[in-house]
Formats: structure tokens, sequence, C-alpha cells
């Protein structure tokens, strides 16, 4: 990367080149202002990269699915189709249960509902009708999700008196679990259209719009697909950062910083540590708004008001990383016999056997502890592309929920071990000999995450994704979109609408909000 002066000045410094940093420093550079984004590591992305943990195996370290940015950003941005390819995953979601039975979701609706149909012809029937809901509350959201947000009750007045009006009810007053059961009597079913994310379990109220507000999204790269990039969530962000650097952004690493500078009430640049200052009309942070307004503005220079509602903020969601290097794939016993010798059947698999699964899991990080039984949700992305390994081997990769960055009980030092141990175990149940078959494997916790990625409490969306942290309450419920309390302070990461995931569109709306509010030449 590009070295300056000890000293020097921009119009806008974006810290932190993840995803949503990069998008946003490159729409600002290619409006003609001058850029300059500071990143505390050694290198860009954020948790959107690719590293070799093991030499000759490549891990999407943290983020392993792309949603974004899709063809607007890729476009505006003039990032080449070449830039990165999306692999699309089929099938989408398998679910195996103890009793050795599964539940599969694949693109093909008539192909998912053929199977479900022997958990009765009711289940099957109403598949497609599930899916038209979804489909029509993901419309709801379409014109919302690259623009600034919109308040709940700006949702209500524009469908009312619509065929969308009871649709956009359910999703803002009702669980998932609640909807769920309008159309299914299997609870296996249902598990497997489950989702577990930020918002807690299933039968949390309104615990369904984070999915279909990121659905919005669609997908990634000017094909518009959801999935992984050949080569690992890296080229994302490498794609990014050319972009960025081609329209004039400079991009520093190796350059942590230790305050905003604040004078007068207004942000006017940052000190990095060590002491050098970087000045600017506008500072965008891509990290997390705790992170953001607890540590790096002073604390004189937020109002306790202000201060209170931040720290108010819930990032209760802590998560795990499991990654591991294998010499086979993993097989999974209630995979039916066809599917079991075809890698990519060990792809896109969740272990959360019930709604109590879900439940307690979540019950135990909010009480201080790792989850007994965690919701797994694991990939094979080398059954996909298996040049991120030597030949022959495979990369397993999981997000393991939940856990607490600060546990009751111990240190993480002291539960590392075990932790780990619980997960490999608790796989090896459903894929019978998964531990013999590992070569290598390493467990990040709560606390390596947020020590990696800088986020909070290991909270990877950077905000609980809960009905209370969306659309316009997200993060704080008052603020101006994008805007903090401190005057030329932007927020530009996944904490802030519309959602977290790898999408672009926080960064894209943020650059948007500062350009629409720079001075008039």
């Amino acid at each position: 990367m590009a070295s300056s002066p000890k000293n020097k000045s921009a119009d806008v410094i974006v810290i932190g080149a993840g995803h949503n940093g990069l998008v946003c420093a490159a729409y600002l550079a290619k409006a003609g202002l001058d850029v300059v984004v500071i990143e505390r590591s050694n290198y860009i992305g954020g948790g959107c990269i690719t590293q070799q943990l093991v030499p000759g195996y490549h891990f999407s370290t943290f983020a392993y699915t792309a949603h974004g940015p899709g063809p607007k950003i890729c476009e505006d941005l003039q990032i080449p189709r070449e830039a990165f390819t999306i692999v699309g995953f089929d099938p989408a979601n398998i679910h195996p249960f103890p009793d050795e039975d599964c539940a599969i979701q694949w693109s093909d609706p008539d192909r998912t509902a053929q199977g479900l149909a022997r958990f009765g012809s009711r289940n099957a029937d109403n598949y497609s009708a599930y899916m038209k809901f979804i489909a029509d509350a993901v419309t709801l959201f379409d014109d919302y999700f690259i623009s600034p947000p919109v308040s709940y009750a700006d949702l209500y007045e524009h469908y009312r008196n619509t065929d969308k009006a009871s649709v956009l009810d359910a999703i803002l007053t009702r669980s998932h679990w609640d909807i769920l059961s309008d159309y299914f009597d299997n609870e296996k079913i249902k598990c497997l259209l489950s989702r577990a994310d930020d918002a807690g379990p299933p039968s949390e109220i309104g615990g369904l719009l984070a999915e279909v507000v990121e659905s919005a999204s669609s997908g990634a790269g000017i094909d518009n697909i959801s999935g992984t990039p050949v080569g690992g969530m890296g080229k994302i962000t490498q794609a990014l950062a050319g972009a960025a650097k081609r329209f004039g952004a400079e991009i520093l690493t190796n350059a942590p910083v230790e305050q905003i500078i604040i004078e007068n009430g207004r942000a006017v640049g940052v000190r990095l540590l060590g002491g050098r200052e970087i000045r600017a009309k506008v500072v965008a942070s891509n990290a997390d708004p705790k992170r953001t307004l607890l540590q790096l503005v002073g604390k004189a220079d937020l109002a306790p008001l202000h201060r209170e509602r931040v720290q108010r903020i819930h990032t209760r969601a802590g998560y795990m990383k499991f990654h591991a290097a294998r010499s086979a794939a993993p097989v999974y016993a209630a995979l039916p016999d066809q599917l079991k010798n075809d890698p990519k059947s060990a792809n896109c698999v969740r272990i959360a056997t019930s709604l109590q699964h879900y439940e307690d899991a979540w019950t135990d990080c909010q009480r201080g502890l790792p989850a007994a039984n965690p919701i797994i949700s694991a990939q094979l992305p080398t059954a996909y592309i298996p040049e991120l390994a030597p030949l022959g081997k495979h990369i397993f990769g999981a997000w393991i929920r939940y856990a607490p960055r600060h546990p009751k009980n111990g240190s993480w030092a002291d539960l590392r071990q075990p932790v780990e141990d619980n997960v490999v175990n608790m796989v090896d149940q459903y894929a019978p000999g998964f531990a013999d078959l590992i070569e290598w494997q390493r467990l990040y916790t709560p606390e390596d995450i947020e020590n990696e990625t800088g986020m909070t409490d290991a909270s990877i969306r950077h905000v609980d994704q809960t009905l209370d942290q969306l659309m316009h309450q997200r993060p704080v419920t008052g603020w101006k979109a994008y805007q903090t309390p401190v005057e030329g302070l932007y927020l530009c990461g996944s904490g802030v609408h519309p959602c977290g995931s790898v999408t672009g569109a926080p960064g894209h709306n943020a650059a948007h909000a500062v350009l629409n509010n720079w001075p008039k030449r």
C-alpha cells in the first residue's frame, strides 16, 4: 500500500478496510473526493478474507457466504465480471436429525416439495405457498435496501390496503416459528426452514425480518448469485480495494486508529497509534457502533445520553468459528444413500434439531455460558471449489452459535479446548468418523473473533438484528441515517441499515449520505 508523510489531510477518512468500508471509499473517491482508508491490520478485508491457516488450505476465515455486492454496486464501481466468480450451492440447506432422518431444501421448489411429502401431504402442498409468502415478504423491502431506512409506520402506510399488508403485519408482529406453523405441522420441516442468527431463536417476535431484509440483496456480482467466490471470500474485498484505488483512494494498513479527533463537536480526523494524525472534513467508520462511539470517540466528546444509548445496543449473539483441514469429506448418516458419496451433500448443513434446541443454545449464551448443545452451520467449500485445498483434501468450516464474549465461569483460555472438543464430538454424532479424518483444526472463540476483526462481542453483524435494531432503528432510534450525534462522523459498516452479512449496501448508502450532505462546490 502507498506510504504517506507523517501528517496529512484528506476530504474523507474511512476507518476500516472491510467490505463496507471499501464500498464507501470507492463511491466517495469516484465522486472526486480525496479519500484515505485506515486499516489496523496488515491486510484488507476485515471479516471478509481468505487466509492460508494451514499451508495449501485457503480458508474463508470468518464470512463464508456472499449476498453482495450485487449488480448495481459492481456496475457503479466498474468491477469486472472476472474480478470474482460466485458459486451457488445446491442443495441449499440440509438438516440431519438424531434419528438419522433428514430434511433437504433444494433450489428447485418442486424437488423440495417432493422430498417433504414423506412428512405428510399437507407439508408438501404448502411448501410453494410458504415460499410465495417469503418472496412477497422480500419484495416489501426491495425498494428500501439500497436507500436510507424508513420507519415501520411508513411501511404500514405504504402497503395499506394492498395485498402485502397482511404479509408485513405477520413479519413485524409474529415469530418465524408461528408463521411456519401456519403452513407446516412437522417440526423437522420447521427446523429446516427456520433461521437462528442475531435475532435469537425462531420463537422470537419479528425474528423473520432480518432474513427478508437481507434476502432483498439477492446475490453477489454482476450475475447476482448468492454463494462463495472461487478463491474464497477475500476475492470480494480484493476487487473492492482495486476499485477504490482505481478511483484514487489511498489505503493504509498497519495503521490502528487510537482516537477520532473531535474539535468543537465535529470530527476532524484521526490519531493513529504512535501519534500520527490525519485530518479530514468527514470521518466514516466501518467499525461497529460500540467500538466507534465508546472507544474511538473520547468519553468527553459524546454526550452522556448518547453514550448510554450506544451502551444499550444489543450485541448478545456471540459466535464462534470452527475450521478443519480434512483428508476426506464428512458423510452424514442421515443422508439418503444416493447422496452420501456426493461431497456437495456435506455443504450447507445445519445441526438444529428442534425449537427447544434453538432456544436452549440462545438461553445458555444469555446466562454467560457457551451453548452446551450449540447450533452448528457447516460448510464444505471444497465440494464446489476443490482448488481451495490440496488435491483430494477438504476444508470444513462452521459457525457455532452461541457463546458469550465474556463467559460467566472461567476465561476463554480455560474454555477453548472443552468447547472445541464438544463441537467435534457433536458433528461426529451426525457424521460418524468425522473426528478421525481431521488433520488440523482450530476454534475461533468470541474473544478471538473480536481480537482479530475488532467486532465488539464477536457480533458478526455488528448489531443484533432484532426488531428494535433494524430499519430506522439501526443502530439507534432517532439518529439521522448513517450519521452519528458527532457532526461529521458517519457509520458505514454492518451496524447500520439495511443489515449485516456481505452485501455492501451499508457502505453504498453511507457514501450517498455523505455526498448528499457535502457542501456544494
